[in-house]
Formats: structure tokens, C-alpha cells, sequence
């Protein structure tokens, strides 16, 4: 089984967006400066030669940092496959009623980040089915996160809270839910 997170390996590898940006940013400006400094004699320099370098160095960053992206996001086709077919999996245990097996795979898939919409999902109400309060509770909050105007799940956190007596966490998700 591949690992269900291979963006955490590549992320040490990858320079986020927003650094690409911010160093084409500043590449661009240290060009232009440089070029009108040596424009105006200043310093020894060809100031159009400046600014092709500037600009080829921009270009080279910019396809490098878009071909490091695509190879990161093909790479992890065949993980999301995967991970489809463990959700169908669970999705037929939860069709049959197979709470437990159900809210297993699920759990495994929302994975430790918890970020994973349809598996907090039917986890939650596996649990609500199973009756394991605590967890239809924190899949619902981790739901919420991502999903924050599901009125159904406002009111599956509603009815998780009565059932352990916080009443008013189960009034505020109710409103919540009423105000959708």
C-alpha cells in the first residue's frame, strides 16, 4: 500500500508558490535596478544584458518550480485511485450496515489530517450509528472545518452533544444549523 500522504515526502522537495513568487518578485526588481543603475553609467554593465538575464532567470524558476508541481500532483494519481477504492469499500460496508468495518476504513482515509470531506463524513454517521458520541463529534468538527454551511451535519453535531450532556455546545450547533 503506497503511502496515503506522499505530498509530506514531496513537500521537502518542492518550493512552495508562494516563495517561487515572492523570489521572481525580487529577481525582477534586482534586474530592472541593476539595469538602469548600469543604464545610467553607474555600473559596468550592459543594461539590456542585465535584464535578459533577468528575465531567463525568472522563465528558468518559474518552469522548474511548474514542472516540480505537475510531477508532484501525477505522482499521487494512483494513491487517489486507491484511495477510491477503499472508500467504495467502506461505503459498501456502511450500505450494509457493517458500522464498525465502516467507520475503520473511513478513519483510515480522513487520515491524521482529517481533511478527506467524505470520509469525515460517513464516519461521522457511522459512529452516530454505533452510538460512539465522541467521535461522530470530532468528525463532524473536522467536517465543519471544510464544509461549514452542511446543515445536516450541524445537526448530527447537535444531537452528539445531547447525547453527551452539552447542552450548550447542542444549542449553538442548532442555531447553526437553523441560520442554513
Amino acid at each position: 500500500m503506497m503511502s496515503q500522504f506522499a505530498d509530506d515526502e514531496e513537500s521537502m522537495r518542492m518550493l512552495p508558490p508562494k516563495y517561487v513568487s515572492i523570489a521572481v518578485v525580487i529577481i525582477f526588481i534586482g534586474g530592472l535596478i541593476i539595469s538602469i543603475l548600469a543604464g545610467q553609467g553607474f555600473i559596468a554593465v550592459d543594461p539590456v544584458m542585465t535584464m535578459g538575464m533577468a528575465i531567463l532567470l525568472i522563465t528558468i524558476l518559474v518552469c522548474c518550480s511548474a514542472i516540480t508541481m505537475v510531477t508532484s500532483y501525477s505522482s499521487r494519481i494512483p494513491e487517489f485511485s486507491e484511495m477510491e477504492i477503499r472508500f467504495d469499500e467502506a461505503k459498501s460496508h456502511f450500505d450494509d450496515g457493517e458500522y464498525t468495518a465502516a467507520a475503520e476504513i473511513f478513519k483510515m482515509l480522513a487520515g491524521p489530517r482529517m481533511n478527506h470531506k467524505r470520509a469525515l463524513y460517513y464516519g461521522a454517521r457511522c459512529y452516530e450509528a454505533l452510538g460512539d458520541w465522541e467521535n461522530v463529534k470530532i468528525f463532524c468538527k473536522a467536517y465543519l472545518k471544510l464544509k461549514p454551511k452542511d446543515k445536516e451535519v450541524w445537526e448530527m453535531l447537535n444531537r452528539a452533544h445531547k447525547r453527551l450532556f452539552e447542552f450548550e455546545e447542542a444549542q449553538d450547533a442548532l442555531d447553526k444549523a437553523d441560520s442554513l
